[in-house]
């Protein structure tokens, strides 16, 4: 037997089901409370549930005095509400890992082929930049997350830049809950060191040394999550 879907959860599928039905694109308005339950037949307290968790989730938003909108698609909400640190399997960080590895990596050829000398120039700024920072005993959170949007910005592929980020995003806070003290600047320095090797790499066009550079720089996390 079939288990029933439980009434909250069904209101949330006729309300997906409803929006790609019709079409409805990112900024379109949905029918009013009265109308939109009657349409779909639920209860507005049902769909008043549904909305409030969709919301949440980032597929439509709310508006004071509007009404609720779709919303564009965005990694936000998966960002929020991801497991970290020990709350995730040790598979579930493995896999977690490799995939951002596979994607970055399998990308490299075409980045080399078609990066600009200006966003190159701008990824070795960056690098640099991580390096004083480094020295200084400083993280430099910010310049990492700047250089891998850069590097990749050139495919031009907002799926992809989206998935980059929210691997980064994800990985970083999740190395902040797992290792709350600061890093040494010798570790620092180190991993600082590899962007600038990613960003010479880059600069000469070696698409090998390149991926070499890359692998080297998700090392510390490989030896930690194995295959």
């Amino acid at each position: 037997m079939t288990p029933r879907v439980p009434t909250y959860r069904q209101a949330q599928i006729d309300i997906k089901r409803y929006i790609e039905e019709k079409g409805l694109k990112p900024g379109d308005a949905l029918p009013p409370e009265d109308r939109f339950s009657q349409e779909i037949g639920i209860s507005r307290l049902s769909l008043r549930e549904a909305l409030k968790a969709l919301d949440s989730l980032g597929i439509v938003e709310s508006r004071q005095g509007e009404g609720v909108f779709v919303k564009a698609f965005s990694f936000d909400s998966i960002v929020d509400n991801l497991p970290y640190a020990m709350a995730m399997t040790e598979a579930q960080v493995k896999n977690l890992l490799y995939t951002r590895a596979y994607l970055e990596l399998g990308a490299i050829p075409d980045v080399v082929n078609r990066i600009a000398p200006a966003h190159v120039e701008r990824v070795k700024q960056l690098a640099d930049t991580m390096l004083e920072r480094a020295r200084q005993g400083l993280a430099f959170a910010e310049e990492d997350h700047a250089f891998h949007v850069e590097m990749y910005k050139c495919l031009d592929n907002a799926f992809l830049d989206s998935m980059i980020d929210l691997f980064w995003r994800t990985f970083n806070r999740m190395n902040r809950v797992a290792t709350p003290q600061p890093a040494s600047q010798d570790v620092l320095e180190g991993r600082a060191r590899e962007h600038i090797f990613i960003a010479e790499m880059l600069e000469q066009r070696d698409t090998f040394g390149l991926i070499s550079a890359h692998r080297k720089h998700f090392h510390y996390l490989f030896k930690r999550y194995p295959l």
